[in-house]
């Protein structure tokens, strides 16, 4: 593979990643038990970490999760009520 191509997956993968952090955070802020997810999703965390899922990955590896994760949290709740993009308030 020569260095373009190797550019191209890793433009791909990082393109992907942005995605799937949206989707997924989307889904955690949307989440009707918000409280609940974030519990479970910290104490998740740790036991992949720790456990035996955790001792394949370097240090390096464990603190990006763990970075990775934390930022998703930092998302707050979606409010009750989601208008619509494009939507202009009433004056």
């Amino acid at each position: 593979m020569n260095e373009e191509q190797l550019q191209c997956e890793l433009d791909s993968l990082v393109a992907t990643q942005a995605g799937l952090m949206a989707i997924v955070g989307s889904l955690m802020a949307t989440h009707p038990d918000y409280e609940k997810f974030q519990l479970h999703l910290t104490g998740l965390l740790e036991v992949l970490l720790t456990g035996d899922a955790g001792k394949t990955f370097t240090q390096r590896q464990r603190l990006q999760a763990r970075e990775f994760v934390e930022t998703l949290q930092h998302l707050n709740k979606a409010p009750a009520k989601i208008e619509p993009l494009g939507t202009m308030p009433n004056l």
